[in-house]
């Protein structure tokens, strides 16, 4: 896997430029050491917007409706995230990923915009039943079993170190 690092307007439009005069994707990728999904996403952002798709995006706020209908059009035509990412201007693959992912889970809840918190949506706790106290034969059970495992561990151990010294008894004959 190649190191992630940003590359700037100029250098993209370079790689962009060798593709249109005939550059394999791969060659170009192989050349320049980028991986081949960035040289198509460059191409894709520069084919939908000219040299203003590859300048960089500021960061965007994007409301619970927009992201529900990228999700919805995502799953509902059989888009490939490259491709829902094009089609609604989106820059990152998992953007879209990750709505998708958080609607599966959370429903439209998961989609809501949370401003000053972390994104991450964190399962909802299940309200723990306290458990019953035993009975007293259940303790009485209870502590039976776990002496029964203790005789059970300690007839092993005692098994386990006779032959050993039955072994070392042999080597020295």
């Amino acid at each position: 896997m190649k190191k992630t690092r940003k590359h700037g307007t100029e250098f993209r439009l370079k790689i962009i430029k060798k593709y249109l005069r005939g550059h394999s994707v791969t060659g170009l990728a192989k050349k320049w050491d980028v991986t081949r999904s960035e040289v198509k996403k460059w191409i894709d952002h520069y084919n939908s917007g000219g040299i203003r798709g590859l300048l960089p995006k500021p960061h965007s706020h994007y409301t619970k409706e927009f992201k529900l209908n990228v999700v919805k059009t995502y799953k509902d035509n059989g888009l490939s995230l490259r491709a829902c990412c094009m089609q609604f201007n989106i820059a990152a693959q998992s953007t879209v990923s990750s709505w998708a992912k958080k609607y599966e889970r959370f429903g439209l809840k998961g989609l809501m915009v949370q401003k000053g918190k972390s994104m991450r949506m964190k399962k909802e706790k299940l309200s723990a039943e306290k458990p019953q106290p035993l009975t007293r034969l259940e303790e009485l059970e209870k502590d039976n079993l776990y002496l029964r495992a203790e005789v059970d561990y300690l007839k092993k151990l005692e098994a386990l170190t006779r032959k050993k010294q039955i072994q070392q008894r042999k080597k020295r004959s």
